[in-house]
């Protein structure tokens, strides 16, 4: 029997306009009303994560930077946080600068971009609901340790040469062994701390909750949503999917555009 329901957003729950549709938003509510608890299980973090939470009724904590934060918005207290290794901030920073990668850092509420740069307009689309600033220096100005970095191409062609040559360049380097790196978007290849992803978040929050691993239905639709869907009782791929997420799934659901996270919810509920 599914007691918890995580949801990732991006391309699951909604599409490039970053809208519920009133399919998805009554399956939630359905879903809540039958006293499922219902997360979202996102790359993004607290900040926009809990606005959309709010538009949904959500009241569970969610589970935040790939894993790396769980938050109870409702209290506005963090209550798993896992965050980059400092070391890896300026040896990745100095990386990006030779290479001319889009280099950008998240914390829980502000995210943090060089004071010039070539990020391409789709991120800022991505961002819209976000709160970010630039500082003169990614090494020197962030006001707190980052819980991961984001690198954003222009070409969607790109992404995964992007991946295969950073995940190499850490693998070789003694300090960014320390980082796992996994595509999450069309867009956007993430640096983590090694080890983490979304399925570790989400079983500190189904143990937080007293839930078993049994209790869980999880839905996403991209490589960082794979160990999730491994790790679920039940885990279901959006037919936009990713290969990798294709493969880890139980089902797949419809696409984005054809409101899939409404009906695997409907057919597991």
């Amino acid at each position: 029997m599914i007691r918890l329901a995580a949801f990732d957003l991006d391309n699951t729950l909604f599409g490039p306009d970053l809208t519920f549709s009133p399919r998805v938003r009554a399956a939630i509510a359905r879903a809540l009303d039958l006293g499922v608890v219902v997360t979202l299980a996102t790359g993004r973090g607290p900040s926009p994560t809990d606005k959309f939470a709010e538009q949904l009724n959500i009241s569970a904590p969610l589970v935040c930077f790939q894993g790396g934060v769980v938050y109870d918005y409702q209290a506005k207290v963090i209550l798993h946080d896992v965050r980059l290794p400092p070391a890896t901030i300026p040896a990745i920073t100095r990386l990006a600068q030779a290479r001319g990668w889009h280099l950008h850092f998240e914390t829980p509420f502000m995210i943090y971009l060089p004071r010039e740069s070539g990020h391409p307009n789709a991120l800022f689309d991505l961002l819209k609901h976000s709160a970010w600033t630039r500082v003169d220096d990614l090494t020197r100005d962030l006001p707190e340790t980052p819980h991961k970095f984001i690198l954003t191409v222009h070409d969607r062609a790109e992404r995964d040469t992007l991946a295969a040559e950073l995940r190499a360049l850490c693998e070789a380097d003694p300090v960014l062994s320390a980082l796992s790196v996994v595509s999450s978007h069309p867009i956007l290849v993430e640096g983590l701390p090694r080890g983490l992803n979304k399925s570790v978040g989400l079983a500190w929050l189904a143990e937080y909750l007293g839930l078993a691993r049994e209790d869980v239905l999880a839905v996403g639709d991209n490589d960082n949503d794979v160990e999730m869907l491994q790790w679920a009782a039940v885990g279901v791929a959006m037919g936009n999917s990713s290969p990798a997420a294709l493969a880890a799934a139980d089902w797949v659901a419809p696409d984005v555009s054809h409101d899939g996270a409404a009906i695997a919810l409907e057919k597991y509920l």
